[in-house]
């Protein structure tokens, strides 16, 4: 353990007497000191083995539930920021669409109102022939198609990214990408 130096004097309380040297930190100790220097030696060993144990029991409760390891955790909290991206860009577009919806039926209502107000007088006047039927046919169709089918407003996907890619990657040179979005987009 230590041997005997007569000379030398105990770093704690610098007394000549006989001292002992650690080897592990190359000091001279009385034998009082060395015991209480062994003593805290053998709590940071007691520290050791303690956080030693815990660990181990980490890498056991990781076996048993390997869903709660803190990359899984990552992986989910990008997957609930996504979904919350995902149904808010949604919900605008809805609104959004709703909207232009709601625009687009007003317009067709007065194209229709005028359309009925021209049909009703011509049939109160008594004065039409196949080209008024034709046009009117034509009109009434071309606002039906409207109705059904307007044509200022469309869904568009964007090719650009709008949910970042996540990805796993490995040491041992795996990549893997899990998951892809596009953006969703209404155009006016």
């Amino acid at each position: 353990m230590a041997t005997a130096n007569i000379r030398a004097q105990c770093s704690i309380c610098n007394k000549g007497n006989t001292t002992y040297i650690c080897r592990g930190c190359s000091k001279d100790f009385c034998f009082q000191h060395l015991t209480e220097h062994r003593q805290i030696l053998h709590r940071q060993l007691d520290e050791i083995i303690n956080d030693h144990d815990q660990f181990q029991q980490t890498i056991i409760e990781q076996k048993q539930n390997p869903l709660n390891s803190s990359l899984v955790q990552q992986i989910n909290q990008w997957e609930k920021n996504s979904i919350h991206q995902i149904q808010q860009t949604a919900e605008e577009c809805r609104k959004t669409l709703m909207k232009l919806m709601q625009n687009s039926i007003n317009d067709v209502e007065k194209k229709f109102i005028e359309l009925s107000k021209k049909l009703k007088e011509i049939r109160e006047e008594n004065e039409f022939n196949e080209i008024d039927l034709n046009d009117f046919q034509l009109k009434l169709t071309q606002i039906t198609e409207e109705f059904l089918q307007p044509s200022n407003i469309s869904i568009r996907q964007d090719s650009q990214e709008f949910i970042k890619k996540i990805s796993v990657i490995s040491s041992f040179g795996m990549f893997i990408q899990l998951f892809h979005f596009e953006k969703k987009e209404i155009e006016v």
